[in-house]
């Protein structure tokens, strides 16, 4: 990196020092308020009578990470306005969660999401659920610390690996202390940081180059306003259909982390109105998100940083900027770190919270079922410091990895959440899904897809349909001194593009405009639909379960709202017998009608 490196003031260290403090308090606090209700009810779920509003809030930024606050604008950057169908993501997932997922873990009380495919399939398939989507988190998790670490090594003094091990350390501290209590309002409190920070990054920015008309022509120059991309082309790295459906589909797999939070609120009323409150932080960042990346495409059009060697890294993009446009307001770059660290606080705690829980519920509990309370619980913060130090672990080791933070998370939830999701989709809605169509369609699918991943990165990734958009250094200098008024240009980069590829630009492999070039998202669709496909065709050719003999329970009919009529809802049920209280509900409705024809006839 240059000698002119941007460095966080004394300001900017005390207000990220401050949030750290912060944060580790509010764990303390919670440890010591609840040490005397040691038990795993209080621990993963707050006693399962959390206030909805604060739920909601930490859903949102479980997901909410520094991969939305740091990596989203890079990514508008490099792609254009396109990302910005991101925004709309998630009312797919949180609708699919209010009609499916709150009731049925609310109606079988579960602790564990997994769960439920023990009681519908087998134990196997619970524990291999449980270990797909543990490895999934791990992965994830380890990006969300990678990348505000590399942020703070862009701007401070810190080396890289201190940065990770800080990071990772605090939220494992904290997240063990104070159990799913200290997760939820510590994730309420880095919220509100990182909607301060993430506000001020792009109010500054838009103002600095003169407006949002002038960010508008920016991004028309720059061929970046291709928001209306509606190509069908499953090729492409980033169109509406891409990021809509494949999107969708990897945010609808049910994971442990979010059920948490709908099993800690007391009903499925207000398990719902949190899932409907997280919607509006989760639009509202990423759209804040990917206007920043518009400002600064507008700020940078003529210097791009990467190809400047001003920065070592393109995730190091954007703290690079606020420390650029903050030089004169001090702290406020501090408090833009301190947002994206705060995204990671609250996925990581939220991830190993729910980790440890699925460690003890899916695998301990299961053989040994009469363990103590408060034994389970020491056994429990014990799992979090392992599953901290794992985490830790493979953060540090992302910086050897290819391709984007965004790419990388996105292609291992598709091998392994795609294939999950189908047997879900398998238990709930086809009644005729036997354990071995369960078990053999998501082995076997997921096998195909990670083969499907390897063949992409060896043949596929068209340099043409994802190589990222031009960015230019024409109006590039460099300085004669230190002092900040004495600005010369001394010499020019060359334009060229930046180039986000596991493929070189040179290399043109005739598969690459085949199945082996789609997109990265598309790969969880893949998944899914391979193991849809599979589990039906292995159970019926293995003898299909007979739904008159399926426990209603663990059925969810595609259809059955009421305003559909009575035949129609009976025919979705595909023979699967009606839950007890919809019967009793259906007799009294009969009950009722008799009663008025009797009493016409009377009348008469």
């Amino acid at each position: 990196m240059d000698a002119d490196k941007k460095q966080f003031g004394i300001v900017d260290f005390v207000v990220f020092i401050g949030l750290l403090v912060m944060t580790m308090l509010v764990g303390i606090y919670h440890a010591y308020r609840d040490r005397k209700k040691s038990n795993l009810d209080n621990y993963y779920f707050g006693g399962r009578n959390m206030p909805p509003i604060p739920v909601g809030l930490s859903i949102s930024v479980t997901f909410i990470s520094a991969m939305t606050v740091i990596g989203y604008p890079t990514e508008t950057y490099l792609f254009g306005t396109v990302i910005g169908w991101f925004c709309f993501v998630n009312f797919i997932p949180t609708t699919v969660a209010c009609v499916i997922y709150i009731p049925l873990v609310h109606r079988l009380k579960l602790a564990s999401i997994y769960e439920y495919l023990e009681l519908r399939f087998h134990k196997s398939l619970r524990q291999m659920g449980s270990i797909f989507i543990s490895v999934a988190m791990i992965v994830y998790m380890g990006l969300t610390i990678y990348i505000p670490a590399l942020a703070l090594n862009a701007v401070t003094p810190l080396d890289l690996i201190w940065t990770i091990i800080l990071g990772s350390g605090i939220c494992t501290i904290y997240t063990a202390l104070g159990g799913m209590k200290a997760v939820v309002w510590t994730d309420t409190l880095q919220t509100c940081i990182m909607l301060a920070g993430s506000l001020a990054a792009l109010i500054k920015a838009t103002t600095h180059v003169g407006g949002f008309h002038k960010v508008w022509a920016a991004l028309d120059r720059g061929g970046r306003l291709n928001f209306f991309n509606f190509n069908p082309d499953p090729t492409l790295r980033n169109s509406f259909w891409t990021i809509i459906v494949g999107t969708a589909i990897n945010f609808s797999n049910p994971n442990q982390a979010i059920i948490q939070r709908y099993m800690s609120c007391s009903s499925v009323k207000k398990a719902r109105t949190a899932a409907l409150v997280a919607i509006i932080p989760s639009v509202a960042f990423i759209l804040i998100a990917v206007l920043t990346g518009c400002a600064m495409y507008a700020y940078y059009e003529g210097c791009d940083p990467l190809l400047a060697n001003k920065i070592q890294k393109v995730d190091q993009m954007m703290p690079y900027l606020v420390v650029d446009i903050f030089q004169d307001v001090p702290g406020m770059a501090g408090l833009f770190v301190s947002a994206g660290f705060s995204g990671t606080l609250s996925t990581v705690s939220s991830g190993i919270n729910s980790l440890a829980s699925l460690a003890v519920e899916d695998f301990i509990l299961v053989q040994r079922p009469k363990i103590k309370s408060t034994t389970q619980v020491t056994i429990s913060k014990i799992i979090v410091v392992v599953f901290g130090f794992i985490v830790m672990s493979f953060a540090l080791s992302v910086q050897y990895f290819g391709g984007t933070v965004t790419q990388i998370g996105f292609t291992l939830a598709g091998i392994l959440g795609g294939p999950l999701l189908a047997v879900f989709t398998l238990g709930l809605f086809f009644p005729w899904t036997n354990t071995k169509g369960a078990l053999i369609g998501q082995i076997t699918s997921t096998v195909l897809t990670a083969t499907l991943v390897a063949l992409c990165l060896a043949y596929g990734v068209s340099p043409i349909q994802n190589r990222s958009l031009p960015a230019s250094t024409d109006e590039c200098v460099e300085m004669l001194s230190s002092n900040a008024t004495d600005v010369t240009p001394l010499k020019h980069f060359p334009t060229t593009a930046v180039v986000m590829t596991t493929t070189s630009i040179e290399a043109n492999l005739p598969l690459q405009d085949s199945l082996f070039a789609i997109s990265y998202i598309y790969f969880g669709a893949v998944g899914f639909a391979l193991c849809l496909i599979l589990g039906l065709f292995v159970s019926f050719a293995t003898g299909a379960n007979k739904p008159s003999e399926l426990d209603p329970k663990l059925f969810i009919p595609l259809i059955e709202n009421e305003i559909f009529p009575a035949s129609v809802r009976k025919f979705f049920r595909f023979g699967v017998p009606p839950l007890q209280e919809e019967s009793f509900k259906a007799e009294e409705t009969e009950l009722k009608i008799l009663q008025e024809y009797v009493s016409t006839e009377s009348e008469v």
